[in-house]
Parts: C-alpha cells; sequence; structure tokens
C-alpha cells in the first residue's frame, strides 16, 4: 500500500468532490453504492490480448510499439499535471510513466483495471508524490476544469457512440496551451469492421466508425487545432491549441 493524494493533487479536485480510498491504494470518486465495472474480472485477459502483437498486428495492422511510442510522446509534451482518462491496465503506458518527471493522474472506471495498472508500475511510496490511481467515470471527472497540462485517452473513443461529448469533457480539463492526446479503434478493413461489430453487439463498443467519421466529429469537438493519422485501424489524435 503506498500514500496517496499528495498537496499537489488535491490543488486538482473540485470544489465539493470528495474522494474516498478504495483497493490497494486507489482513490475513487465513484459513491460506495455505485458498481463496479464490466471490466473489473477482465482486466488479466485485457492484458492478454491487447499486448499481444500478433493480435495487433492480425486485426488492427497496428503494432505495440507504436502505442507506447504515442504514449511517451504524451508525457514529453510538458511538465505540469498530465491526466490520463481511461488508463486500463497502462500496458502500453507503464514503461513512460515510470520514468516521466511530471505528476500524472491515471484514471479509469474499473477498480480491476486500476489494480493492475498499480501492480505494473510498481507503484511504492516514493512514487505517490507523483502518481495518483483514481477511480471515476469519464463524463463525470472530479477535478477543476482546465488544470492538466496533458490529457490523454487512449483507445476509448470507439467505446463511446458520442465522441464529440467525450472529446468537450477531456478538453475541459486541458490548461491553456496544453495538448490533448488520444487514440481510437477506426474500421478500416473487413476484419477491424468485423472484431468492432462483434463488440458493438455485445455491448463493449459503439457502432464501427471509420477514420473519415471519426476526424469530422473530432473537428467539431476542437475546431481546426489537432491533427489525426492512422495506423492500420488505429487512430492517433494529437490537439496542440494556442494559449488562450
Amino acid at each position: 500500500m503506498w500514500i496517496v493524494a499528495p498537496g499537489w493533487f488535491d490543488d486538482l479536485v473540485a470544489p465539493g468532490r470528495e474522494l474516498r480510498r478504495s483497493a490497494n491504494g486507489v482513490l475513487s470518486a465513484l459513491s460506495s453504492h455505485e458498481g463496479g465495472s464490466r471490466y473489473d474480472g477482465r482486466a488479466a485477459l485485457y492484458d492478454h490480448l491487447v499486448s499481444n502483437s500478433f493480435y495487433n498486428r492480425r486485426v488492427w495492422r497496428s503494432s505495440v510499439a507504436s502505442y507506447a511510442t504515442f504514449a511517451a510522446a504524451a508525457v514529453a509534451s510538458g511538465d505540469g499535471p498530465m491526466l490520463d482518462v481511461g488508463c486500463g491496465t497502462a500496458v502500453f503506458t507503464a514503461d513512460a510513466y515510470r520514468v516521466a518527471e511530471r505528476p500524472l493522474v491515471l484514471v479509469d472506471r474499473s477498480l480491476g483495471m486500476l489494480t493492475r495498472a498499480a501492480q505494473r508500475l510498481e507503484l511504492r511510496s516514493q512514487d505517490s508524490s507523483r502518481i495518483v490511481l483514481v477511480q471515476a467515470d469519464l463524463l463525470d471527472l472530479p477535478f477543476r476544469p482546465a488544470s492538466f497540462s496533458t490529457v490523454a485517452s487512449f483507445g476509448v473513443l470507439h467505446l463511446f457512440a458520442d465522441v464529440v461529448t467525450v472529446l468537450d469533457r477531456l478538453q475541459a480539463q486541458l490548461a491553456s496551451g496544453g495538448s490533448l492526446y488520444a487514440t481510437s479503434l477506426v474500421s478500416q478493413t473487413a476484419i477491424s469492421k468485423g472484431v468492432l461489430m462483434l463488440l458493438h453487439l455485445g455491448g463493449e463498443a459503439a457502432s464501427p466508425r471509420r477514420a473519415s467519421e471519426l476526424e469530422v466529429l473530432a473537428g467539431s469537438a476542437l475546431g481546426d487545432e489537432f491533427s489525426m493519422r492512422t495506423e492500420g485501424s488505429m487512430a492517433f489524435l494529437s490537439y496542440h491549441p494556442r494559449a488562450r
């Protein structure tokens, strides 16, 4: 168990929001009456699947290395607090987070995912001044607006039907002059479209979108100050707005 909620983190929490201690040092913004996440019991399976290089090449025509490189770019984009919403088990981000020299707030709705992320990051008491794990809902984040110099959300956008609202919520957390990084699966091939449709039918993802559709939706939320590229069926979005 490590100590949580250093002083810098307390300054990020919105007035009136209370976070309680949960399992394994995680702070929770959810009430004790709210149920768990469907991913709580799937963290190990998630790890095994999404970290598999063959799976990523065959289904998504992308690579684990590309995901890790994009995460490292997000970490290197500033030195103020960084928020990762939908951090999962930190399977692609752990290497960058272990060596980051900036405060990190890692958020996920699933306590099971966060517990595994803590294990992967090998958090100890000395990390408490730099990394805080928070169980919270993306659409109800417990932080003050404009608090983070980098906001990231990797592999999350394809889970939501309303991408514009999701990006609006993420953008609201971004400090003036900060940067936003996000990735999303897109249906660029018959295989990726089929897998995304199966996930959609199982209630695990939104209806499949092509990269061109995602780009239009991102433009609606972010304007013309974002860029997007694809590698196979993974889209990489970067947003670097001019300081307000």
